[in-house]
């Protein structure tokens, strides 16, 4: 499993609303079950065509809410070990949509 894991600032008090569209520009749907103003699930379409191995999920909560801190992930059925796999794609096209973000414990 490719798993890359990041503590970013984020400029609102809502998960939702700071990530929906940077979500949504990664071709990402929001699961709205599950997300709220402080966590948020998002992952590829059923119908998007890509593999099983190769969809990712997105799931970010707050760190520290007070601080605007939040956890963001991003996995995927992907080889651990195997370089360029979509969800390093993802996880850096949405590190680079939010410039506060500090990577941490980072696998792929």
């Amino acid at each position: 499993m490719a798993l890359f894991s990041w503590i970013a600032s984020v400029d609102s008090d809502a998960l939702l609303d700071a990530l929906a569209e940077p979500l949504q520009q990664l071709g990402l749907v929001i699961d709205p079950h599950v997300s709220s103003a402080s966590q948020v699930l998002a992952c590829d379409r059923p119908n998007c065509g890509l593999p099983m191995a190769q969809r990712v999920t997105v799931l970010a909560s707050w760190n520290c809410s007070r601080s605007r801190e939040a956890q963001l992930e991003v996995r995927s059925s992907e080889p651990q070990l195997r370089a360029g796999t979509r969800c390093q794609q993802i996880a850096e096209r949405l590190q680079a949509a939010n410039p506060g973000s500090a990577q941490i414990g980072s696998k792929s």
